[in-house]
């Protein structure tokens, strides 16, 4: 392309007519011709955050061309569509871009070397796991944190001692390092390890452990002071007798959750949840009138064909979902009554719920 009509383009890009800067740029991102990218390697260097984007943007159809260290300050740039820009750029480069960007590491920069590991750990190539091990032994605590949750987004089982590691670390560390580990297949000493983490004086570490934990958490935590680790706990345990304690819990996001894993789980906890249905919290109502659909007693129907009178919308259409998976005839003279309401998206929950239990005829 020629450099006046290049001039052309950016002058549109730069100009406040959107369309025009929309059609500028768009043209700008197609080129692929050499000579253009002269003119792109030009005025990238201009400090100009938008024609930088651009720019950026068009040079991933030159990927195999490029010098991907000349490029690498572009990740900790001040302007978050330059930085994404740029780590778009890396992520096209293949293997040329991953090698400057494990270089970057050892970079004196503090600004390269925080940007190179959190934009391997957007990569997810085995190639880039030694250098972020690496970089969880740093001094510097931002490098230790971003590249202990850069190990995390990586399913490779060879993370795992540096996560566990990790748990010995600062806070912020810690809780990386434990949102890396939740969900893997760990060993009797590292759940030890992790289980150590129930007792940290941080709630919210306390309650990622439990996230990790799952299932083996102990039921103990419905002593814990925080809401936070109690609601974690009622998300997570199997153990009824948690759940049962849970479901009265002080506080309403904690029963809510609690009635919620009874529904997900499908237990049957009617005396648990029956009177659920009359808390003071228009949530816990609504969590348990939902899991109550699950239920084959008969006592539940009347309780919940009178939740269809609740003033709250949101409950009135658990109630009317969780009778429809119940049925019956009383259900489907409840469901013709309520769905005269002037409220259009309870109406269709309601007519759903309703052809639901005349199906189960």
């Amino acid at each position: 392309m020629k450099k006046s009509a290049f001039d052309d383009f950016i002058a549109a890009i730069r100009s406040d007519d959107i369309a025009r800067q929309e059609d500028a740029a768009n043209k700008v991102c197609a080129l692929k011709d050499p000579v253009s990218l002269s003119h792109i390697l030009c005025v990238l260097k201009e400090e100009d955050p938008l024609t930088q984007r651009v720019m950026l943007w068009a040079l991933r159809n030159y990927s195999s061309e490029l010098d991907y260290a000349q490029y690498l300050h572009y990740l900790s740039s001040e302007d978050l569509g330059v930085r994404e820009a740029a780590l778009m750029l890396f992520m096209d480069g293949g293997q040329p871009a991953v090698d400057t960007l494990v270089a970057g590491i050892s970079s004196a920069d503090m600004p390269t070397q925080y940007a190179s590991v959190q934009a391997l750990g957007q990569f997810r190539v085995p190639g880039a796991i030694p250098a972020l091990i690496s970089a969880s032994s740093s001094s510097e605590q931002d490098i230790r944190e971003i590249a202990v949750m850069s190990l995390g987004i990586y399913h490779d089982q060879a993370v795992v001692p540096t996560l566990v590691s990790a748990l010995q670390d600062i806070p912020t560390v810690r809780l990386a390092a434990l949102s890396g580990l939740r969900g893997r297949q760990l060993s009797a000493e590292e759940l030890s390890a992790v289980s150590l983490s129930l007792t940290d004086e941080r709630e919210d570490i306390r309650a990622a452990a439990v996230y990790v934990l799952d299932g083996l958490t102990p039921g103990s935590l419905t002593a814990d002071s925080s809401p936070y680790v109690r609601r974690a706990l009622a998300s997570v345990t199997a153990e009824i007798p948690v759940l049962i304690t849970l479901c009265g819990d002080a506080d309403p996001s904690v029963r809510s959750a609690a009635a919620e894993s009874v529904r997900k789980q499908k237990l049957h906890l009617e005396d648990t949840l029956l009177p659920l249905l009359s808390d003071p919290v228009p949530g816990v109502r609504r969590a348990a009138a939902s899991a109550l659909g699950n239920s084959e007693r008969s006592d539940v129907v009347p309780a919940l064909i009178a939740c269809l009178g609740d003033p709250k919308p949101g409950i009135r259409a658990a109630a009317a979902a969780s009778l429809g998976s119940i049925g019956g005839q009383p259900v489907i003279l409840a469901l013709k009554e309520a769905a005269n309401t002037e409220n259009p998206i309870l109406a269709g929950i309601i007519k759903n719920a309703l052809m639901t239990a005349e199906g189960k005829k």
